[in-house]
């Protein structure tokens, strides 16, 4: 690759080597600077900053939020996109954050732009052949995106992602697993037209706020835990997104990772 599309560390922050289909290691920085045409210099420093915002959050959780080991092994499942597959997302904090529990382990299996139809694509392809007792699912915004076109034609309607958002929801309790769900935080088009001018979609905050009460619903309809990042954000009243106005900032990884570490204690 001989140009980057965005700048390094947005490239590197979101991995998006596994949007471009590349099955490595998040940790083989070698491979990836040689994907990227930079070198590994450049992306270890990068690597360690993002790394050191991780460790101050994960250690605030533990202030805020004491340990308690697991009572047997338990593995959990991250799918998503690139909220979760985010080197600052809140599996990285609760990672840090369990690593002193041995029988607490995290399989981050999200990737950037994807969409509950993408995950239903690659289900059993990278999926159901972990072995894992919780899944945590946070999937939808990319299905909201809407284009900038007199039919306002979106990526999945409403009632395609409620049908995949059901079928992935019980396949994964018919794996054993135990399934947490995930409101959608807001998404701020101002600045997400600021930082891609070229982009022609928005998302519709009408179809963000239905796709939240259908997974408010779902939730109480299969009995899951649900994580509501949506009514979290709600009430801190804080800024939880990034320059580009989609992604969550430390911030908003920070309240999505004590959201899961209180309903997973």
């Amino acid at each position: 690759m001989n140009a980057l599309p965005y700048p390094l560390d947005f490239v590197h922050k979101y991995n998006l080597f596994k949007w471009l289909g590349f099955l490595i290691e998040e940790d083989d920085l070698a491979s990836i600077a040689r994907i990227y045409g930079v070198s590994l210099d450049e992306l270890e420093s990068i690597e360690r900053r993002f790394q050191e915002t991780v460790r101050g959050l994960a250690e605030r959780l533990a202030r805020e939020l004491p340990l308690r080991p697991a009572a047997s092994p338990v593995t959990l499942l991250a799918l998503g996109d690139s909220l979760t597959s985010d080197r600052q997302s809140w599996v990285k904090i609760l990672r840090r954050y369990w690593a002193a529990d041995p029988n607490r382990r995290i399989i981050d299996s999200a990737v950037s732009g994807d969409t509950a139809a993408g995950v239903l694509n690659r289900l059993h392809r990278t999926v159901l052949r972990h072995r894992f007792e919780c899944a945590v699912i946070l999937l939808g915004t990319n299905d909201c995106r809407r284009m900038d076109e007199p039919d306002g034609l979106t990526n999945l309607s409403l009632e395609e992602y409620q049908r995949d958002l059901r079928y992935l929801t019980d396949r994964l309790m018919r794996h054993g697993a135990a399934v947490v769900l995930v409101t959608l935080p807001p998404v701020d088009n101002v600045r997400l037209k600021r930082f891609f001018p070229e982009t022609n979609s928005t998302y519709d905050a009408g179809r963000l706020e239905a796709t939240n009460e259908f997974l408010r619903a779902l939730a109480a309809e299969r009995g899951a835990p649900l994580a509501d990042l949506a009514a979290a954000i709600e009430s801190a009243g804080e800024d939880v997104l990034e320059e580009d106005g989609i992604h969550l900032n430390a911030t908003g990884q920070y309240l999505l990772a004590k959201l899961v570490a209180e309903l997973l204690r």
